[in-house]
C-alpha cells in the first residue's frame, strides 16, 4: 500500500505498548492461540455420516482443520511474546515465513527490495541476501509459490519472480521472466490452498490460478454485510485468511472461500509511538507509519508482525480480547472510507 503516515489520533498514542510476556489486556485462559479453531463436536452419528463426504471435500480444497465459524466475529487482542530488531527504513509491504527463514518485501521508488533475514537468539535480525529493484518499481505483496517467490507491484499488474533457497549455502536471485495479474493494481499477496490470493486496495480478495494467474473467483470480504475496504497484506494461518486493514492497528480473520469476516485482532498500542517516532526523528529518518506485515510460522506456531519504518518486529499470541466489544472493534477497524 502507498506511503500515507497516520495521524497522532489514528495511532491511537494513548494506549501504553506491552511489555514482553503481557496482554494489551488480561488474557482469559492460556495456551497458543493464534489460528485456533472451534472443533466440531456433540454432533449425532447419522449427521456425521451424512456430512463426512462434504467435510473431507472442503478439507481437501481448504487444507485446513474442521472448524464451525463463528455466528459474529470474535474479537481478539494480543500477548507479547519477544521483540526483535527490525529495519527501521523498511517499508515493508509483503511479509512470510518458509524454510526457517523471513522474507520481506519493501516498498517506496528507489528503496524497493526484496530480503531473506535470520532472527537471532539475542532478538536481532540477520540480512542474508537482499536483491533490489529498480528505480522505477515499487514493491508490493509476497507470496512463496512452489520453489520461488513472487512480488506485487504497486499501480502494475506486474509480477517479480524469484528463486529462493533459504539458509546457509541458499541463494536469492530474481528471474528474468515475469508474469501478469488481471489486476491494475497490487497490494497484498499469499498462496492459499488450490489459489494465489491477492488484493488491489479494496474490499475484494481475487482468488488466482497459481500457474497462469488467470482469475477464477472473487470474494468481498464483509463484516455483517458492510464491505472492508483497503484489505492490504495477507497471511493464511490454519486455512484461515488474514490480512492487515491498512491505516488500521486491526488484522481481520476472514473465510478465503466466503470473504465472511470471522474475528478482528486488535493489535492497539503495540508499538510505542511516541518513542518511535523520537527515535527517527534524532537519526534524521522518516517517522514510522502503518501497522503492515504478518508473517507465520506453520512449524513452530509462532506469529510476527510489524509495520512500514517501524524498528521492532513482534512475536505475539493472539488471545481473546476481554474488554473489548464487536462494536468497538468495528469502529477501529474497518475503514470508513477508501483512499
Amino acid at each position: 500500500a502507498p506511503f500515507a503516515r497516520m495521524s497522532s489520533a489514528r495511532r491511537r498514542r494513548g494506549t501504553a505498548p506491552a511489555a514482553d510476556g503481557d496482554s494489551a489486556a488480561p488474557q482469559p485462559g492460556g495456551g497458543k492461540a493464534a489460528g485456533s479453531k472451534t472443533a466440531v463436536d456433540g454432533v449425532t452419528v447419522g449427521w456425521w455420516l451424512a456430512a463426512a463426504g462434504l467435510g473431507a471435500l472442503l478439507m481437501s480444497v481448504l487444507g485446513q482443520r474442521w472448524f464451525m465459524a463463528p455466528a459474529t466475529p470474535v474479537v481478539y487482542g494480543y500477548r507479547l511474546v519477544r521483540r526483535y530488531s527490525h529495519d527501521p527504513t523498511s517499508f515493508t509491504q509483503g511479509l512470510l515465513w518458509a524454510n526457517g527463514s523471513l522474507y520481506e518485501s519493501t516498498g517506496l521508488y528507489g528503496r524497493s527490495l526484496l530480503r531473506e533475514l535470520r532472527l537471532r537468539e539475542d532478538g536481532g535480525m540477520e540480512v542474508l541476501r537482499e536483491v533490489k529493484l529498480k528505480r522505477s518499481q515499487f514493491g508490493e505483496g509476497l507470496a512463496y509459490v512452489g520453489h520461488e517467490l513472487r512480488m506485487l507491484l504497486w499501480q502494475k499488474p506486474d509480477v517479480l519472480r524469484f528463486d529462493a533457497q533459504a539458509g546457509p549455502g541458499g541463494h536469492l536471485s530474481i528471474k528474468q521472466t515475469r508474469m501478469k495479474t488481471p489486476l491494475s493494481d497490487g497490494w497484498g499477496l499469499v498462496m492459499a490452498p488450490g489459489a494465489l490470493l491477492a488484493t488491489d486496495s479494496g474490499p475484494d480478495v481475487f482468488h488466482l490460478d497459481p500457474s497462469t494467474l488467470e482469475l477464477k473467483s472473487t470474494v468481498r470480504v464483509r463484516d455483517a454485510g458492510r464491505p472492508v475496504e483497503m484489505i492490504n497484506e495477507l497471511e493464511m494461518v490454519d486455512g484461515e485468511l488474514w490480512a492487515n486493514v491498512y491505516g488500521t492497528d486491526c488484522i481481520a480473520r476472514i473465510d478465503p472461500l466466503s470473504g465472511a469476516v470471522h474475528g478482528w485482532v486488535d493489535l492497539t498500542g503495540m508499538l510505542d509511538w511516541e518513542k518511535a517516532t523520537m527515535d527517527a526523528g534524532a537519526a534524521d529518518r522518516t517517522p514510522p507509519d502503518v501497522m503492515n506485515g504478518i508473517a507465520w510460522d506453520p512449524e513452530s506456531r509462532r506469529l510476527f508482525v510489524t509495520g512500514k519504518l517501524w524498528p521492532t518486529l513482534f512475536e505475539i499470541e493472539v488471545v481473546p480480547h476481554p474488554t473489548a466489544t464487536l462494536e468497538e472493534a468495528r469502529e477501529r477497524c474497518i475503514p470508513s472510507t477508501n483512499l
